[in-house]
Formats: C-alpha cells, sequence, structure tokens
C-alpha cells in the first residue's frame, strides 16, 4: 500500500512540473547576425609580400567622415591578424598636396578586418584622391572617387588662435525624429600631411533648423570622449534641413564662433 502511495505522489509532483514548465516557457531566442555588405575597393600586393584588400561600406564615397576597411593575407591566402597598419590618404590638387586626418586600422576580429576611418575633407572635383595603406613598412596605394556629400558634414576653419582645425560630422546609422546622440570629430593641421586628434575644445551647441527659422529644446552640448570625439544629444523635433550651430572654445577662449555642420533628413 505504501508503495501504491508514493508511486501517485511522484506521478503528482511531476504532473504539476511539467504544467508548470507548459505556463512558463522560457525559450532561448537565436539572435541573427547582422550581415554586412561591403563593397570592395581594390586589392594590391606590398613589396613584402602581403595582399593587401580594401573595403568600404558602400560603393560611393562621399566627403567627410568614412569608415574603411581592409584585410591582408600572405601569398597562400592566410590572414596576417598582427600587422601594423596605417592609412595615408593624398590629395593632390597639382600645384599643392596634402593629406588629411584619419583613425589608423585595428583589426576587429569580429569581422575579420582591420576597421579605420578616412576624412575625405573634399571632392575629387579639387584634384586626385589616392589612399595608400602601409602594412608593416610596405606601402599599397588605391585610386579614390570621392563624391561630395550633399550636406555640410565637414570643415575647416582658422580659429582665433591663428590655428586650422577640422571638424567632422561621425553620422548615424540613420537619424530620427526626437532626441538623438551627436557625435563630431575635431582635428588640428600641423602640417599640410598631418591632422592629429584634439582634445582640448569646450562646445556649445544650438540646433537651428534652416527652412523654417526655429531651434529646438533639451540639446546637450558636446562632450570630450576620447581621441578627438566629442558626444551630445541633439532635439530634431521634425524632418527637414537642420543646421548644428557649435561655438568652440580653449581654456575658456572662443576659438570658431560659428563651426556649423548641416544635414538633412
Amino acid at each position: 500500500m505504501k508503495n501504491i502511495f508514493l508511486a501517485m505522489f511522484i506521478a503528482s509532483i511531476s504532473l504539476v512540473s511539467c504544467k508548470k514548465e507548459e505556463l512558463n516557457p522560457n525559450p532561448t531566442v537565436p539572435i541573427a547576425p547582422v550581415i554586412v555588405n561591403y563593397t570592395t575597393l581594390g586589392t594590391d600586393t606590398t613589396a613584402n609580400n602581403e595582399i593587401v584588400t580594401l573595403y568600404s561600406l558602400t560603393s560611393e564615397i562621399k566627403t567627410g567622415y568614412n569608415k574603411t576597411f581592409i584585410t591582408v593575407k600572405d601569398l597562400s591566402g592566410i590572414a596576417i591578424t598582427n600587422a601594423t597598419v596605417v592609412f595615408e590618404p593624398l590629395m593632390d590638387m597639382g600645384m599643392m598636396q596634402h593629406a588629411s586626418p584619419v583613425e589608423n586600422p585595428i583589426y576587429n576580429s569580429d569581422i575579420e578586418k582591420y576597421e579605420g576611418v578616412v576624412i575625405y575633407t573634399m571632392s575629387s572635383l579639387s584634384g586626385v584622391w589616392t589612399l595608400g595603406v602601409n602594412v608593416n613598412g610596405s606601402s599599397v596605394s588605391f585610386g579614390i572617387t570621392v563624391l561630395e556629400s550633399p550636406t555640410q558634414v565637414v570643415r575647416s576653419f582658422t580659429g582665433t588662435d591663428g590655428e586650422i582645425y577640422i571638424i567632422t560630422l561621425v553620422p548615424p546609422s540613420t537619424w530620427n525624429v526626437g532626441m538623438n546622440e551627436l557625435e563630431i570629430m575635431i582635428n588640428k593641421k600641423t602640417s599640410m600631411m598631418s591632422f592629429p586628434a584634439d582634445n582640448d575644445f569646450t562646445a556649445v551647441l544650438t540646433p537651428e533648423m534652416v527652412s523654417m527659422a526655429h531651434g529646438s529644446p533639451n540639446n546637450i552640448s558636446p562632450v570630450l570622449v576620447g581621441n578627438g570625439h566629442y558626444k551630445g544629444t541633439v532635439n530634431l523635433t521634425m524632418t527637414g534641413d537642420w543646421r548644428l550651430h557649435l561655438e568652440l572654445s580653449k581654456a575658456g577662449v572662443i576659438i570658431n564662433t560659428d563651426a556649423y555642420l548641416d544635414i538633412l533628413f
């Protein structure tokens, strides 16, 4: 008799357990991988027999901030993941040449590519752009056609201190009506070939919708987050043409009263 009651008790516990599992399912939902379609811009081989392939996120390269990727392989096709890689952009205007700001590539194991940034300060209408890629001291060069962005997303200005600076909008994946993260880069021109990041600015943001002649509330001016990057928040209250007025100061002294950038969405 005891065995019968014990069997009934175990069966009842199993039934309750099954019902609980049915009422409280906790399935693991797989996360779909993000698929990025990279555009191949060219492939070349260095004097050290490293095969370098250049990629971008789009087939159209425009003025401003451009994420740029490369792979490095040996002659057998094996990936080299510990190379020292340097971007060397060059604009040849005939009578003069100059470079532009970059963030040199670092290997990203998630995408199996070196990832960096090139800022093209003008379109190819002004001359010929090439992008040198130096791998472990040996360079290859790729011709780049740069189109003009539809709005002012990069600009240079001379500050009241007599120095020349480049300010660039770091584009988000998309702009939305409402609050948006705003990120800019500021680089200082120290020579025709050198544009290091500048971490010494204080910015005051004043957005303006140009066609409607109004601003927006609750904006947060960009502050330094490192390596010449400044982040804040901009409130875009409607779609249209927005001008981001930026008053820039160093050590409490205004360097530029209106280093504006434009967006359109």
